[in-house]
């Protein structure tokens, strides 16, 4: 659940969307038949009777829309309508259980127990597409809060069944994992195959000190005045519309960029001794954007696959790992007269354990809850 946007992952399909959150009071905007648009452009949610607009929507519709960058998040309840938002995709029958894995930043972990009260639990929320509205139940079974950069290395060492890539050259050594979010940057160490406090960290350099840049000097030169949250596009293809016409400003924000990761390196070279790391991961939204500027200067860097969701991903993988081992561990000790004693896959099996299941269902008392992967609170 980051600053920019939220991911999410239940192994079968993946989100992602703007963390905004908009008012939705002023009615749906009508389709005039043109598109369909995608279920993450018409997230509309009803939580508690206030109507919201969320992600894409509120960016093109709500008269009121923010993006909270608090470090805690802790104004309105922005947080919890995103995260609701974000579970209704997977909501296929009335009652929905969850198991979900999420992250907080290693600066920020002593926050992880009243983030796990403000989510766990039961929630209702009215989910509306098109001109239909359906209420769902989400019930949040189990929650746990990690260390935000290990869902990237869960994401490298399982696989989506929650098996171990046994040939995996990560699960020795030490591992470096470069997180660069839309507020702040997480610095990761995996020390063979644990989790080293000490030598993590959250900084304050994110993708948002690039924006605010470039926000100010289009209001500079050309008097448009943009909420960050709306530059997203124009970032990303380098050109924005002024006037009806197409102006290029990839030249500008390549150079912002640049320095930002140079501002980036200085932080990690004076929190980490680079030659000791065999590998060096660099993963989230910002690590797409400026990978191309840290690479060359740390010869063992590699970008992850999809960085943008290698968190999300990596949260499922775990979830269900663990939904695995609890399976295993329930299965009778007694075994019939002449048969093997039965074991859970070995590391690395491609056998499907039995009863597990990607979709979230309807779940009575007893049954397992579907895991699911969310993106970390900062991003």
């Amino acid at each position: 659940m980051g600053y920019g946007f939220i991911k999410s992952d239940d192994g079968r399909e993946g989100h992602v969307f703007p963390s905004v959150v908009g008012e939705g009071s002023s009615g749906a905007p009508m389709a005039l038949g043109f598109r369909q648009p995608p279920p993450t452009e018409d997230l509309r949610v009803t939580v508690n009777g206030k109507h919201y607009f969320l992600g894409d929507l509120a960016i093109r519709h709500s008269r009121i829309a923010h993006r909270g960058l608090s470090p805690t998040r802790s104004e309105g309840d922005d947080l919890r309508i995103l995260f609701l938002g974000a579970l209704s995709m997977y909501c296929r029958e009335t009652m929905n259980n969850f198991y979900v894995v999420t992250g907080l930043p290693p600066g920020r972990m002593h926050l992880a127990d009243d983030l796990t009260r403000q989510l766990r639990g039961d929630h209702e929320v009215i989910r509306q597409t098109g001109g239909q509205r359906f209420g769902v139940s989400i019930r949040i079974d189990r929650i746990e809060v990690v260390p935000q950069p290990v869902g990237t290395y869960w994401s490298e060492v399982l696989d989506n069944r929650g098996q171990l890539r046994a040939s995996n050259p990560m699960l020795k050594g030490r591992i470096g994992i470069i997180d660069i979010g839309f507020r702040t940057s997480d610095l990761a160490t995996i020390v063979d195959g644990e989790y080293s406090p000490a030598f993590s960290r959250t900084v304050p350099i994110g993708i948002s000190t690039g924006y605010d840049t470039i926000s100010s000097s289009l209001s500079t030169e050309y008097g448009l005045e943009r909420e960050t949250y709306t530059l997203d596009d124009s970032i990303i293809s380098g050109s924005i519309n002024v006037s009806g016409q197409p102006v290029d400003i990839s030249g500008l924000r390549d150079q912002v960029f640049e320095e930002l990761a140079t501002k980036l390196l200085v932080e990690v070279r004076s929190q980490w001794q680079l030659a000791e790391y065999d590998h060096i991961l660099i993963t989230g939204g910002g690590g797409q954007v400026l990978e191309k500027y840290l690479r060359p200067r740390m010869s063992q860097a590699l970008l992850v696959n999809d960085p943008v969701t290698a968190n999300a991903r990596g949260y499922f993988a775990w979830a269900y790992h663990n939904t695995q081992q609890a399976m295993a561990s329930e299965a009778p000790a007694q075994q019939p007269t002449g048969q093997q004693p039965q074991t859970p896959p070995p590391a690395g099996s491609e056998q499907q354990p039995v009863g597990s299941s990607y979709g979230n269902l309807d779940q009575s008392p007893g049954q397992q809850s579907t895991p699911y992967g969310g993106g970390g609170q900062e991003r």
